[in-house]
This record gives C-alpha cells, structure tokens and sequence, in this order.
C-alpha cells in the first residue's frame, strides 16, 4: 500500500516525494492540455475560482480535523503515562506492603508500553504483554484487603489506566476512509486541470505557476498523511510521557531504597519522607 511505504520514509524525504510526483503530474497533465488550451481566460478563471475555493475548503477542513484527532492522541498518551504515575503513588501508600507487587507492574506496565508497544503501533500492532500486565494489575488492586478510600482510588485508576490504553490503540487505528482520500486525490487532479486549461502565452511561466500550485498541494497532502496516524511515520507521537514516569518512579524508588524501606507501609517513615516524585 502506498501509506505504507511513504510511513517508511523520512519526513523530508515523503515530502520531496510527494511535491515531487504532484509537480510531475501536474506538467504532464499541463502538456497534454496545452493544445487545448484557448483564449477563453475569462470564462476559465471563473470556473477554476470556484473548483479553487471549494477544495480549498475541504483541503482545509481535513487538515484540520486529523491536526485534531493527532492532539487528541497525544492527550490521551500524556493522561494515560499520568495514571500510571498516580497508581505507583497509591501503591506506595498501601498499608501492611500489600502495595510491592503494584509497584512492581506499574514499572512493568512503563517498560511495556515504552520497549514494545510502541514500537509495535509504529507498524500499526499493539503489545499482548502490556494487556496482560494490566489484568495483573486488577488481581493486585482486588487482593488488597483494606477497602477505603485507597482501595477506591486504586482501582479506579487501574480501571481508567485500560480505559486510556483502550483509546489509544484506537487512535492507533482510525485514519481517513478510502472515500476520503478519493475525494481529496479526485479534487487534487480537477484543480490542477483547471489551472492546465487556463490560458497563457508563455508556456515556461505557466508550468511555474502550475507546478506551484501542485507544490501546494502537495505540501497540505504531506500535512494529512503525516497526521493522519498519529503513532506511524516520522511524525508520531513519542512515549516521551512514558519515559518522564519511569524516571521519576525509579527516582522514588532509589528514594525509598535509601531510607531502608524496598516495601514501605503507608503510614511508614519513609513512605512520609520521600517526595512524590511520579507526580500526576
């Protein structure tokens, strides 16, 4: 598939190709048409403003909407690395240090999801052990046998921590329909026609005007299919969040070492001494 192999590519190199192949059409089409081509400028530029001004709307608004649908993934990353932070927390504070084994998979869930889940939805998979990590993390949140308010909040973010991982490996998925793109390549070929079909006496100035007009295009297009699937391709939302929670976890954790206490209790000195380093 051609999304494909263009995800394959640099970010410079996918949008040389792209402006590269528009401009080529464009002058082939240019050429083809150049025997056709009249003085009827006036009646020309009305029809080519109008085809203009209605892709350009479209253009606009797919462009848009998947800028959209990339921040929204982006969002969902940046809250789903903050649940985690916020279980290791709950954990940490856990009483009679029944919290030990959530530490544990907190640390496995980030190293998880930042070692093979991404790297999996850059080629549009997912990572079975990170679901696996995350049905142990129920059974630990349930063996904890003291049911308030931790107990509450514990699984509530274990709950919202799948529901976020669940998000994001839609947003992994979802892009533009097939209908879609023939609309935006369909429009793309009409405009760059209708500017071929305009007449004008120098055939060189013409392929310059008509090649920027494609090299427009083509720069909008590259803006779409960057976009369009937020974690694939050079521009692909990184698990930079990831990696700022597992720093900060290992960093309470050397913390908690330190003071004596690998299993803290929630009402121990240690648990009260060490910052909370895996912030919210």
């Amino acid at each position: 598939m051609i999304l494909e192999a263009l995800y394959d590519l640099p970010a410079a190199l996918c949008a040389a190709l792209l402006i590269g192949v528009t401009i080529g059409a464009s002058l082939l089409v240019l050429l083809a048409a150049h025997r056709l081509r009249r003085s009827h400028n006036d009646v020309a530029g009305f029809l080519i403003a109008i085809v203009g001004v209605i892709y350009a709307v479209l253009l606009g608004f797919i462009a848009v909407a998947v800028w959209q649908d990339y921040n929204a993934a982006d969002a969902i990353v940046q809250h789903e690395a903050s649940t985690a932070g916020d279980i290791y927390l709950d954990a940490v504070n856990m009483k009679a240090n029944m919290g030990d084994e959530l530490r544990k998979l907190v640390r496995e869930y980030l190293d998880a999801v930042i070692d093979e889940e991404f790297p999996a939805m850059r080629t549009g998979g997912w990572s079975p052990r990170v679901g696996e990590v995350l049905n142990r993390m129920h059974g630990a949140a349930f063996a904890y046998r003291y049911r308030g308010p931790v107990f509450s909040d514990v699984l509530a973010h274990v709950n919202s921590l799948a529901d976020q991982r669940r998000d994001r490996l839609i947003n992994a998925k979802s892009g533009l329909q097939p209908v879609a793109w023939f609309v935006l390549l369909a429009g793309s070929g009409l405009t760059v026609v209708f500017c071929a079909l305009f007449g004008f006496p120098d055939l060189r100035l013409h392929a310059i005007m008509t090649s920027l007009v494609a090299a427009s295009i083509a720069l909008v297009l590259f803006l779409i299919v960057s976009f369009d699937y937020p974690f694939r391709g050079a521009v692909s939302i990184s698990p930079a969040a990831f990696e700022q929670v597992r720093e900060a976890v290992e960093h309470r954790e050397a913390m908690l070492s330190s003071h004596g206490a690998a299993s803290p209790s929630g009402d121990g000195p240690a648990a009260q001494q060490a910052p909370a380093a895996a912030g919210r």
